[in-house]
């Protein structure tokens, strides 16, 4: 028979290793104040990200993954396509242009544009209880590595609907129709949901369990048994005739 897990073991898989058992535990949550904390995280995260490098910094840090993930989806296709994009930051923006079209202003997305989410779903980590500070800052990683990724799919997206629909002939000669409607409904709605939607759907990601309130309650300790009363003399002196009884 297997033996049952300690209470607050941690389960098994990734999830088990960034949330362990005991930090599931359910907490109520007072509107007032969650909403008190919300607008301190808020104004602090705004302040950081426009009063700061932060911004510029992670600009930079977006145009060097699109352009490694605009590699990959470059490997195949026609010479003249494989590997031509080349995606750069300057400034607060995003550009990026193509090796067939040299002397082209390249097109660009504006930073603040594509980083906005952050300014909401940092404050909604942060403000949601946690049973420590460390189990806060394990899930607003996670948080941070899902928006990065979406992010970098929808500039990819981006660019790959410019490619596809603003060329005109080279836009015609190396992408189908197949590809240009699977581009634009990809881009649509990436750019309807990105900044509203996306971070209230990662926070409610991360703490489902909370908020459906399916969290199992911690186990209540289980008190020892209490000692056994102790036995008068004559109990005692009964039972000794009893048991010699027995043994003659």
């Amino acid at each position: 028979m297997r033996p049952e897990p300690e209470p607050g073991a941690t389960s098994g898989g990734l999830l088990g290793m960034v949330f362990p058992r005991d930090e599931f535990s359910l907490r109520r949550i007072a509107p007032l104040a969650y909403f008190l904390r919300l607008l301190l995280f808020f104004g602090l995260t705004y302040a950081l990200w426009v009063l700061t490098p932060l911004a510029t910094g992670y600009t930079h840090l977006l145009a060097n993954l699109t352009q490694g993930a605009m590699r990959i989806t470059e490997w195949f296709g026609d010479q003249y396509v494989r590997a031509g994009t080349s995606v750069f930051a300057r400034g607060e923006g995003i550009y990026f242009s193509h090796r067939m079209f040299p002397g082209a202003e390249p097109p660009g997305i504006p930073g603040d544009w594509v980083q906005a989410n952050l300014v909401l779903l940092i404050p909604l980590m942060l403000a949601t209880p946690a049973p420590s500070w460390a189990a806060r800052g394990r899930r607003l990683a996670l948080a941070l590595l899902c928006a990065l990724a979406l992010q970098v799919i929808g500039l990819v997206v981006a660019i790959k609907i410019t490619w596809a629909t603003e060329l005109r002939g080279f836009s015609y000669t190396y992408f189908s129709d197949t590809q240009r409607f699977i581009y634009g409904f990809l881009d649509a709605f990436f750019q309807s949901f990105d900044t509203q939607l996306f971070p209230f759907a990662i926070w409610a990601g991360i703490h489902f369990r909370q908020l459906t309130g399916t969290l199992r309650p911690a186990a209540a300790a289980v008190a020892p048994p209490p000692p056994p009363r102790p036995r008068s003399r004559h109990k005692a002196k009964a039972a000794a005739r009893a048991t010699r009884g027995k043994a003659s």
